[in-house]
Parts: structure tokens; sequence; C-alpha cells
């Protein structure tokens, strides 16, 4: 995963570059003493700074917009990290009745029956206060917990699918409810 991909890493660099760009065509505008070379300088690489930041704001706002998906080897990544847990039983349940999350769980359920050979449990849960995709467990600080947030928290987050883990005391010991809720 490249840094230049993640949305706030672009929104943070956009408004650095817009805030800069235009401090100096300010400084351009009260400062008269320049050389007329240096003047010219900073009369074309500031507003090219601005342009830049408002060029990378854009894209981060595209990437935010791009549906979340998984292909054909994210999904073999996935159901990998889940065949590693074959005594686990797995829910998949969708926090948001959009297409775009309705997709998104779709392609989980075939990730846990291509790891696990069985069908989850599949259900709607209201709306959490969490964004992405929540592996809830009964208590993620177990070694238990640990290894399931890191084997499939992992292979979402290597998708570009942004993962959380959370618990729920009324779980047992052996499920993993996984989530599907909004983009972030």
């Amino acid at each position: 995963m490249t840094l230049l991909s993640d949305p706030w890493i672009l929104d943070g660099l956009g408004i650095l570059l817009m805030a800069v760009g235009s401090a100096g065509l300010i400084a351009l505008l009260i400062s008269s003493p320049l050389r007329p070379l240096m003047k010219r300088s900073v009369g074309v690489i500031c507003p090219a700074m601005a342009i830049g930041g408002v060029l990378l704001m854009v894209r981060a706002e595209a990437l935010r917009d791009a549906d979340r998906d998984l292909d054909a080897a994210q999904l073999a990544s996935l159901a990998k990290a889940m065949s590693e847990f074959p005594n686990i039983r797995f829910e998949v349940f969708t926090a948001h009745t959009n297409n775009e999350t309705r997709s998104l769980a779709s392609k989980v359920v075939d990730a846990v029956k291509a790891g696990t050979g069985a069908t989850p449990m599949i259900g709607e849960t209201p709306p959490l206060p969490q964004k992405g995709v929540v592996l809830v467990m009964r208590d993620r600080e177990t070694d238990f917990g640990r290894a399931v947030a890191g084997a499939i928290g992992r292979a979402f987050m290597a998708a570009r699918v942004a993962s959380i883990t959370d618990d729920a005391p009324e779980l047992d010991d052996r499920t993993v409810r996984i989530v599907v809720g909004e983009k972030p």
C-alpha cells in the first residue's frame, strides 16, 4: 500500500500545499523589494502549489467515494486467513442497507464459505458508531482475539478495507461476528 493512496494523507498534503501556496502569493503581493527573477519564481511556484493542493484533495475525495471491493486474489487471501480458524463460527452482518455495503458483505460471506467450508449466519444490525468492517468477538484482548484481529484484520487492510475490532460479551468464545458498516 502506498502512502499517496490514503485519503487522509492526501487531504493533509493538499491543505499544506494550499496554505503554503496561498501564503506565498500573499507575501508576493505585499513584498515590493524582491528582485524581478525572484518575484517571477514565487509567482509561478506558489500558484502551482495551491493548485496541486486542490488536486490532491480532489483525489482524496475520489478515493473515499470508490466502492470497497474484493478481487479474486484479495478474496483468496481473506479466505486463507479465515481458514486458520477452523473451529470458529462466523457471522456476517450488514450495518447499512446500501448496495456497496451489501456487495462487500456478500464477498465476505463467499470468503467465509471458501475458508471454512461452512455458510455463516447472515443478518442485519442497526448502524454502529464505528465505520468500516468491525470484527466483533467476546474479548479482543485474549490470545484468540489478537490472533483473529491479526490474521483477518490484516487481510482486510491489505484489500484496502478498513477494519477494527470490538467486544461483545454476549458472544461465546468461538464466535466471530463480522459487521460490514459504512465506508470510513
